[in-house]
């Protein structure tokens, strides 16, 4: 069964976090998050949008407290124009 993690819009752009033990895990799951929103967002299939994510999300550390590591990542607005 797959986490829903929550997301946040922004005015600077959309969020989505990953919250886990190990700080790659976490990364992984901010990152399937993006993804998913990407696919949601722009009609997209899984592959164009882990390619999009590759180019225009900026992941960056959340947390790292109580042994639990965060991580979010970050799609700027009007990063993605026309699709």
């Amino acid at each position: 069964m797959k986490i829903k993690m929550p997301r946040a819009h922004t005015p600077s752009g959309w969020i989505t976090f990953g919250f886990y033990e190990d700080l790659n895990e976490a990364t992984m799951i901010a990152l399937e998050g993006m993804i998913d929103l990407l696919e949601e967002l722009h009609k997209l299939e899984r592959k164009e949008a882990l390619t999009i994510a590759s180019l225009v999300v900026d992941l960056r550390i959340t947390q790292i407290v109580n042994g639990v590591k965060g991580v979010h990542a970050v799609l700027p607005h009007n990063c993605i124009s026309k699709i």
